[in-house]
């Protein structure tokens, strides 16, 4: 296999939870993964010996992952709609440019699924009639929690992410001979998705050929190919594996430094909106969802995922300058904050109103729960501060988060 740079992520919105899609939305990540975590249980029935763990026994699958990338205006979208859940999309462009978007994040009470799809190793290398690289497909994911930081760098985004299942691959539990409309028969083909995929067939003769998809078979956990060209024995380690895409970068890269954002804080949001920006350092906005695992009798990882009770903290350091900032964080008095993160980039050109690449943050009402400011030697005196995002009964909501790019409708 290759460098983890010849590596791709792709992402789409599901219509049913855990029912896969093929994802062809390729992003940009520096680093994470989804993976099946077995859970294997040390079986130990008496029998005449005093060895504990007698036997192995396939137990739970736990499906987790986590990624990190750069804060980007064109590609958020793609988090925020599962982390969130409900989105409203405004063309907020002069009548004569329809190119500029807005979308608007709020907390639903249900959340949508995600499929991940992620390419490793060499995605071109067949050589010695092997498959020198793989691709993961993650299906019913689901965001648990997402974390954005700025210190002096990069604006970063962190995502924990919690699937349904992960398909890697799926061994054939009957030979296939080769011909015409063949099914093979497989363990699962959860995250495969009918006359979208392509599939390389390999048994240890060696042998190998790559087919799409023509039908599949949930309940009889069969694919159909169309032409199978040659027969694959279960006794030879017969195989299905993902063939991955061409990845596309269509869109160009639009991201964040440390000075691109602006804190305002205010009474309420409007206060807010029409205060003057402050100076904050090494901040950090956090929300969770809370997700939660069950295991049922539907397959060996989750059957279901579900929400509880959402939460959301903001962190971040100030120069200490006077006591006015220090008796309000003292407070526990409302006060709402409002990030603008814009490098002022016009999105079009031709649009009179002037719009730009943003992504904002809202938060309704913060209560300041932890200040510290520490002493140490030759050191200059910075407050360290943590505040809880409370819901504000008057506006409706805790939370809101809008971007602005020229992505017409969902991002998906």
């Amino acid at each position: 296999m290759a460098s983890s740079r010849l590596s791709y992520l792709a992402i789409i919105k599901e219509a049913v939870t855990a029912t896969a899609v093929k994802p062809t939305n390729f992003i940009r990540f520096k680093d994470g993964d989804v993976m099946n975590n077995l859970e294997v249980i040390a079986n130990n029935p008496i029998q005449n010996n005093r060895w504990n763990a007698m036997n192995a026994v396939d137990g739970k699958i736990d499906s987790k992952g986590s990624y990190n990338f750069d804060l980007d205006t064109n590609e958020i979208n793609y988090w925020l709609t599962p982390l969130l859940g409900t989105l409203a999309n405004v063309d907020i462009s002069s009548e004569t440019d329809a190119s500029v978007y807005s979308h608007t994040y709020d907390l639903a009470n249900t959340l949508p699924s995600v499929t991940l799809e992620q390419g490793k190793g060499n995605l071109t290398d067949y050589s010695n009639n092997r498959q020198n690289h793989q691709v993961d497909r993650a299906y019913g994911v689901m965001l648990d929690t997402m974390t954005m930081s700025g210190s002096d760098g990069i604006i970063n985004v962190a995502v924990d992410v919690v699937a349904h299942g992960v398909f890697q691959k799926a061994d054939l539990i009957s030979n296939a001979t080769a011909g015409a409309s063949v099914d093979l028969e497989l363990e699962s083909v959860d995250g495969l998705v009918a006359t979208d995929d392509t599939v390389n067939i390999y048994d240890e003769t060696p042998q190998n050929e790559t087919d799409a998809i023509a039908s599949m078979s949930t309940t009889n956990k069969t694919i159909q190919i169309a032409t199978l060209g040659a027969s694959y024995t279960v006794a030879n380690k017969a195989k299905v594996e993902l063939v991955p895409q061409t990845p596309s970068y269509s869109v160009a890269a639009k991201v964040f430094t440390f000075d691109n954002v602006s804190f305002k804080f205010g009474a309420d949001l409007t206060a807010a909106e029409s205060a003057t920006e402050e100076n904050v350092e090494n901040w950090e906005f956090s929300y969770a969802n809370q997700l939660e695992e069950r295991y049922g009798s539907l397959r060996k990882s989750p059957s279901v995922i579900a929400p509880k009770g959402a939460s959301s903290k903001l962190t971040f350091t100030k120069y200490f300058e006077n006591v006015v900032d220090r008796d309000r964080y003292l407070s526990t008095t409302k006060q709402a904050c409002i990030m603008t993160i814009t490098n002022n980039e016009i999105v079009s050109a031709t649009d009179t109103n002037d719009a730009k690449y943003t992504v904002q943050i809202r938060l309704s009402d913060l209560r300041y729960t932890t200040y510290t400011m520490d002493t140490g030697t030759d050191g200059l005196y910075a407050a360290n501060i943590e505040a809880e995002c409370y819901y504000d009964t008057a506006g409706g909501k805790a939370v809101q988060m809008v971007v602005t790019n020229a992505n017409a409708g969902t991002g998906y």
